[in-house]
């Protein structure tokens, strides 16, 4: 089997990550807005609805809402998720949950958007509103749970539901209890997800130390988690660990997905985000920056195999998915 791993590709991107917003209504000790030198910014909706429009123009598979902020802090964000669907493309969005009203979830339900991710990172609210604010917990449990009943009313299978977790010391003992909690909250899809580490989260960092007891654990919440019928990735987690690892065999990002942030600069891929030869520039048009030089350029590096230092803390996720396309392909159609 050939891939074309040409340097001006014909096609765009499977998968596009764009990042609504910076800004947030929540204070997680983890997260990356605590950093000193952390500065926020918010697209225009307008940008935003032309980019999507690019994307469906370029045959873009899946738009990710994520990023480093609150997308329902958007007061045009249901506008925006329905572009997506009316474009025909797969829409997924990471949310905390405590801003979704009720007639902004039937509207999703409506659309049939496809998932919806919601940040949960302990299985009660001594775990996870330690990590991430006061009461959050509750709130988490109760948007899910007003999801699921909605879905039920409108006999509907979409969005799907799926929790995402990350892991740190507080709370990586507490994955297999994590795992039953999904399945009582009627949830069979869990993504867990190392902690990007800085400065300002040090207390949550796992010591290496401790590395027998993560990993015992993270065998029992494989095999919790095959119990109760619930799709994890921690079997990607286990080999690759939650610390740096070996450089993948061959990374597909620059043909295969991009970044754009809040700032409207666009990266090859999110584990790069913060390096500064990562980015591509500020974006004006989606097509330009896919199809432009330094995209190019970025193609060239990546398959002469001149991967970042920073790609030792790619996504597990990633890492898996790049290395089995890595042993499906065979020889490259590295053609100019």
């Amino acid at each position: 089997m050939a891939v074309d791993l040409s340097l001006r590709v014909k096609f765009g991107p499977k998968l596009l990550m764009l990042s609504p917003t910076d800004y947030c209504n929540l204070n997680c000790k983890i997260c990356w807005r605590r950093k000193e030198d952390a500065k926020l910014a918010q697209p225009s909706f307008e940008f935003l609805a032309k980019i999507l429009k690019e994307a469906k123009e370029m045959k873009v598979e899946t738009i990710d809402l994520t990023g480093g902020g609150e997308p329902f802090v958007r007061k045009d964000i249901i506008q925006l998720m329905k572009l997506v669907k009316e474009y025909g493309m797969n829409g997924t969005i990471t949310t905390n949950s405590t801003l979704i009203k009720k007639s902004e979830a039937e509207e999703i339900v409506k659309m049939e958007w496809d998932e919806i991710k919601f940040s949960l990172d302990g299985s009660s609210p001594e775990i996870n509103d330690y990590i991430r604010g006061k009461g959050i917990f509750k709130k988490v449990l109760k948007c899910i749970n007003m999801f699921q009943k909605i879905k039920k009313e409108k006999l509907s299978l979409r969005p799907s539901l799926r929790l995402c977790f990350t892991i740190t010391k507080t709370n990586f003992i507490d994955i297999p209890n994590y795992i039953r909690l999904a399945k009582k909250l009627g949830i069979s899809d869990i993504s867990f997800s190392p902690l990007f580490e800085w400065e300002s989260n040090r207390e949550f960092w796992i010591e290496k130390s401790r590395k027998k007891e993560l990993m015992k654990v993270l065998k029992k919440g494989l095999e919790v988690s095959r119990e109760e019928g619930i799709k994890t990735n921690l079997k990607a987690i286990i080999k690759f660990g939650v610390w740096e690892h070996a450089m993948p065999k061959f990374c597909f990002a620059p043909w295969y997905m991009l970044f754009i942030n809040a700032n409207r600069e666009a990266m090859m891929c999110c584990t790069l985000a913060s390096l500064y030869k990562n980015k591509l520039g500020r974006v004006r048009s989606l097509k330009e920056v896919w199809f432009g030089k330094k995209m190019e350029r970025m193609r060239e590096r990546m398959r002469k195999g001149l991967l970042f230092e920073e790609c030792k803390r790619c996504l597990p996720d990633f890492m898996e998915l790049f290395n089995e396309l890595y042993k499906k392909v065979g020889k490259w159609s590295l053609k100019r």
